[in-house]
């Protein structure tokens, strides 16, 4: 369910076409969707009725909103205020256009769960613990020196898409900071595994009336719920390192580096306001 709302989420999208993707996005969903479930004539009929109306919600309210911080953020780095603080602003900008699309979708998937049945539901939750097993074995397999550098070449990757070329000093940077950061993996995977296990206990009650549907809509709007302290807190310290990280990389732009972004903010500001007509 989480994969159909961040199709809508496209103000994050990287290493691809907004327009493409935004355009796309309801046979796209499908193609996510069916990864874990297949859906009979009528769930599709509802399912596609509810997705247009998602598509136009989010069409007329809010890429308005995208397009306005996309361009405070070039505003913040033309003014030269970008900060710690200024990051975080941002970044808690960013999580309420998340807050705000679950909350448009979790009542209408709420009421749609009604439609599976047990074969279906045993369907759902058994790709789930498959999908979770097989990124467990793939990260198991990797050594320590393979991890980081999956992850260093991924982060250096994003960073020459919104800036160019990277200078030595900023390569440096990336790899300073993988070694200050906290792992979370297997934690990220105590979590998801306990989220999945109540949400199956939820669709194990032989009732599907009024309390069942309170209970998954509780659980669809606060999964961090189960997240762990120890989670919780490599969280936070990982993201300030990240906030401390990106003014060190504002710091050290060229200015070859600073149009370059302002560039492509520009044009994911353009193709985003493009999309609303």
């Amino acid at each position: 369910m989480k994969k159909i709302i961040l199709m809508l989420t496209v103000v994050v999208l990287a290493g691809c076409s907004t327009k493409f993707v935004y355009r796309n996005a309801d046979w796209l969903t499908y193609w996510y969707l069916d990864d874990y479930i297949s859906l009979d004539s009528e769930q599709e009929a509802r399912f596609d009725e509810r997705l247009l109306d998602w598509l136009q919600w989010h069409k007329s309210q809010e890429l308005g909103k995208y397009v306005a911080q996309l361009n405070d953020l070039k505003s913040d780095i033309q003014t030269d205020n970008i900060t710690e603080q200024s990051i975080e602003a941002h970044q808690n900008r960013m999580l309420s256009h998340w807050h705000r699309i679950r909350d448009k979708l979790t009542p209408d998937l709420a009421q749609m769960a009604h439609m599976l049945n047990q074969e279906q539901v045993d369907e759902l939750f058994e790709e789930l613990a498959e999908s979770q097993s097989k990124n467990a074995k793939k990260r198991e397999k990797r050594t320590a020196e393979q991890r980081k550098k999956r992850w260093v070449e991924g982060n250096k990757d994003n960073l020459n898409q919104w800036l160019g070329k990277l200078t030595d000093e900023q390569e440096q940077l990336v790899e300073d900071l993988y070694g200050k950061k906290q792992s979370t993996a297997d934690l990220w995977h105590q979590y998801r595994t306990e989220y999945h296990q109540q949400l199956k206990a939820v669709f194990e009650q032989p009732d599907r009336g009024e309390n069942f549907t309170n209970t998954l809509l509780a659980l669809l709007n606060n999964p961090e719920q189960f997240r762990s302290e120890q989670l919780n807190a490599r969280n936070e310290h990982n993201q300030a390192l990240d906030r401390t990280f990106l003014v060190k990389i504002y710091k050290s732009l060229t200015d070859k580096q600073r149009k370059h972004l302002l560039r492509e903010l520009d044009d994911l500001a353009e193709d985003l306001s493009s999309l609303q007509k």
